[in-house]
């Protein structure tokens, strides 16, 4: 029994060193084995840094022409007059304001129903061949119905993100709710849960992490569909300016838009993620 226990702390020693002495690419390459914060901010601004300089030596060594690839210092000046003189601020918040009100509403009605058609086959066989059929329609082709149904006012525009996005986050959170272990169900059957109880007290809180994924997903999704509603029959907004610079020709603008999106989609993450960590700090420390 002694020599078990001296032989204990000898293995784990060894083991240690034998880690120690792993080289760093294998560390880094290793399956589903988490990296360190500073390394993981380290690869991403090195990519995005990566990205920029191939820009920057695609557009300044002439490979391209700056009619179809602006420099990049082009687009920062462009951005600049865009923002502090052209009020495009303003075309911003109307473009997050009409995304915020057609996701919100879809989310209101989409996660409900699609925790309903995760806990109860009735529902969702009744519904998710429905919504699966309807989901392969593109938005974007029920826009002239859109607007001959309501307009071209922001009724318009919330209709638009929320046809885009109900039907797959609908069915986005019938999975996630779905994936709940069914252990946990039957243990709380067991200790005489009720239907409601099971929902509300056992499936979504087992699936809110899941779900919280899903609208951070689908929110991406939501900006793709404001562009397109805002280049037909729109006179404010980010997209309403990328289709007045595509008329002049004017890259640079195009640029600055599409990358104006792209940083509110990296804020809108980060917040997701800041909010994650808030609300399921149990996960955090399940992955550490």
């Amino acid at each position: 029994m002694n020599a078990l226990n001296d032989t204990a702390p000898a293995a784990g020693l060894a083991a240690a060193r034998t880690a120690a002495a792993r080289p760093k690419r294998q560390r880094y390459f290793a399956i589903r084995k988490p990296l360190a914060a500073r390394t993981t901010t380290s690869l991403s601004v090195a990519f995005f840094l990566l990205i920029l300089a191939a820009w920057a030596l695609i557009s300044g060594t002439g490979l391209v022409s700056d009619f179809f690839l602006p420099q990049p210092m082009q687009v920062l000046a462009t951005a600049w007059a865009m923002y502090v003189h052209n009020g495009f601020l303003w075309d911003i918040a109307v473009s997050i304001y009409r995304v915020l009100v057609g996701f919100c509403l879809a989310a209101a009605i989409a996660v409900p129903l699609g925790l309903l058609m995760g806990s109860v086959q009735f529902f969702r066989s009744l519904l998710e061949p429905c919504l699966a059929f309807t989901r392969y329609m593109p938005a974007t082709a029920f826009i002239p119905l859109l607007v001959l149904w309501l307009g071209i006012d922001d009724t318009q525009k919330f209709s638009v993100i929320f046809v885009g996005t109900f039907f797959t986050l609908c069915l986005m959170v019938m999975v996630s709710t779905l994936s709940v272990p069914i252990a946990l169900i039957e243990a709380a059957i067991m200790l005489g849960a009720k239907p409601g109880q099971l929902i509300f007290k056992v499936i979504l809180p087992a699936a809110k992490p899941s779900i919280f994924n899903d609208l951070r997903i689908v929110l991406g999704w939501a900006w793709t569909y404001i562009v397109i509603a805002e280049i037909v029959a729109a006179s404010s907004g980010v997209g309403y300016v990328i289709l007045n610079a595509s008329r002049f020709m004017d890259t640079a603008t195009i640029f600055v838009g599409i990358l104006s999106i792209g940083c509110i989609g990296l804020i809108s993450d980060l917040l997701f993620n800041l909010g994650a960590r808030y609300l399921f700090p149990y996960l955090q420390r399940a992955r550490s």
